[in-house]
């Protein structure tokens, strides 16, 4: 974000803060680079892209343990990396689909609205559709029902409809094609979790301990179905 647009958007969020209105976050579209770390299902076993359900998203913690991922298998390929451009401007880069089929993505499982996600066995009004959804009147879509986002799995994480403007922010995959498996090696707009950070360190140190919510995903990350993660999904 050059200075001009930077200077703007904190012009507009004092704005808002002063007439007590909700500012929604906004965030650098750079890619960051993390640890490489393999995701493996609840058994510790590899997952492989070719073999993963196109049902519903798998959630794992990365970049962080405490940071909920959505890993997708797409019906079809996913574009290249590249990037989108909301109306207010500003640009955000996404990963491409990796696999044989170039199909598998992933992205924060949270919403940029106003920071929705799944809870470890708890709830969660943050999932994927892979049938039509009533909310995205339409399949293959990540719904937050909190306030009706809808964003585009298969084209960068774009807003389709919904209070959020801003795109999930996306993470780099790697697919090592000898061996069929997956690799989360990076993130687009990393500063995006400083928020999510300070908004539920109460709730994250509850969850996963004093802490270890910040700790670095590295080596193996355990990937499991929305359905075992949270308890309670919340669909629309």
């Amino acid at each position: 974000m050059d200075r001009r647009n930077f200077i703007k958007v904190c012009g507009a969020g004092a704005a808002a803060l002063a007439a007590g209105v909700h500012t929604q976050l906004v965030y650098s579209g750079t890619a960051k680079d993390f640890a490489r770390a393999k995701l493996v299902d609840a058994d510790g076993k590899p997952l492989k892209a070719s073999a993963l359900s196109k049902d519903e998203a798998y959630v794992f913690g990365y970049p962080f343990a405490g940071t909920p991922a959505f890993l997708i298998a797409l019906p079809a390929a996913a574009p290249a990396s590249g990037s989108l451009k909301t109306e207010s401007g500003e640009e955000y880069g996404f990963p491409g689909g990796v696999g044989a089929d170039k199909n598998v993505v992933a992205y924060m499982a949270v919403c940029t609205h106003q920071l929705a996600h799944p809870e470890k066995g708890g709830s969660t009004e943050m999932s994927y559709s892979a049938g039509k959804s009533e909310t995205a009147g339409r399949a293959v879509a990540i719904t937050c029902c909190s306030h009706n986002s809808v964003f585009d799995p298969a084209d960068g994480g774009r807003v389709l409809t919904g209070k959020a403007t801003q795109p999930l922010p996306g993470i780099r995959l790697e697919h090592d094609a000898a061996t069929d498996e997956i690799y989360a090696t990076g993130m687009y707009g990393a500063d995006f979790l400083d928020d999510y950070f300070k908004k539920f360190k109460s709730k994250l140190n509850k969850e996963f301990g004093i802490g270890k919510y910040r700790e670095e995903a590295k080596d193996t990350v355990q990937a499991v179905p929305l359905s075992k993660y949270s308890t309670d999904i919340d669909r629309c």
